[in-house]
């Protein structure tokens, strides 16, 4: 027999049990609930027209299969340029045919000077590019009265690179800006072979020619040699493949994820200090930029668009610049108006 104040605190105890339980569960729906609602939910008809830099190209799928629940892969270009894209995985989607060629018209990859001017012009609503607005671009803007609004979203390392038979491991920043206006001329100058250096450079407004110009050179002048120049990010992989005596630029994210698995190109140090994730994040690495998302500041804020570059610019979306092989931003406090 349990007497009466055994009961009473039995029944007092359990009282406590189950209001603990209670108090435990909603909250760990909750949580989950919010973690799900962070990406924005919306139709394929809502999807908003995107553009890319070809460096971006992977974030911006994956985050479109994330958005609309679809599967992505990564494919390589076998055929021509053995660089690593990714795709929607169309063969585990229910989507019929036009419902694919509406979704390919909304995932543009026009390069990054070309997505700036799709969505100044109108032709886009939101941009994932590997730099913020150029000058240009902003001199072309201001003609047109269009203001956009940018934002950081993730970080990339600007590295050179050279053929992986060439000795030189690091170069110092004045010894990357005298290369490039035609101080050093020599491999042996540098602690390299007696050979002619030929240095590679992108074509104007491009997202690396943009870099090298305002972040290594800082006004400098390069002095471009005949030939000397690449139309496209492929280009300075296959320069430096079949030239031992190059250097060339391009982003750690094209390098380390894209071009991943070619044997014939190496990035060296610069300061001694050599690009990888780890030296980026910490900004050790000297030459550390960020990619952007960019919308026209007179997109409506109710708008599918402006939803997804409000996620694009939370930590919420951290995982997935993470996801594609980028270094996330610890803060994304940083939007501008332009």
């Amino acid at each position: 027999m349990v007497d009466l104040k055994s009961a009473t605190f039995l029944k007092i105890a359990f009282c406590l049990f189950l209001i603990t339980v209670m108090g435990i569960i909603p909250m760990s729906c909750n949580e989950e609930n919010t973690g799900s609602k962070s990406i924005p939910s919306m139709s394929l008809a809502d999807f908003p027209a995107l553009d890319c830099s070809t460096s971006t190209q992977p974030l911006s799928v994956i985050l479109a299969s994330k958005v609309l629940g679809l599967p992505y892969q990564w494919w390589q270009d076998q055929a021509v340029t053995q660089v690593w894209y990714v795709s929607i995985d169309w063969g585990k989607t229910s989507l019929t045919e036009s419902q694919r060629d509406l979704l390919k018209s909304k995932l543009n990859c026009s390069t990054t000077h070309g997505s700036y001017m799709n969505l100044l012009d109108g032709k886009v609503e939101l941009i994932i590019a590997s730099r913020d607005i150029s000058r240009d671009e902003q001199k072309y803007a201001d003609s047109k009265n269009v203001k956009l609004i940018t934002r950081p979203i993730g970080k990339d390392g600007f590295i050179f690179i050279i053929n992986k038979n060439n000795p030189v491991n690091s170069l110092s920043i004045k010894q990357i800006q005298d290369i490039y206006t035609g101080r050093i001329e020599n491999w042996k100058d540098v602690g390299g072979n007696d050979a002619t250096i030929n240095p590679y450079v992108r074509n104007a407004n491009s997202g690396s020619q943009e870099k090298m110009e305002t972040m290594v050179m800082q006004g400098l002048t390069i002095i471009g040699k005949p030939g000397m120049e690449t139309g496209t990010m492929a280009g300075p992989f296959y320069e430096i493949r079949k030239d031992v005596n190059g250097i060339a630029y391009t982003p750690f994210y094209y390098y380390n994820i894209m071009t991943r698995g070619q044997d014939y190109a190496k990035a060296i140090g610069i300061e001694g200090v050599l690009p990888n994730k780890k030296s980026i994040n910490n900004g050790t690495y000297p030459y550390v930029s960020e990619i952007f998302a960019a919308i026209r500041a007179d997109t409506k804020r109710d708008s599918y668009a402006y939803k997804l570059f409000e996620f694009l610019t939370q930590k919420e979306a951290r995982s997935i610049v993470e996801e594609s092989g980028y270094v996330p931003l610890t803060s994304t406090t940083n939007m501008k108006t332009s």
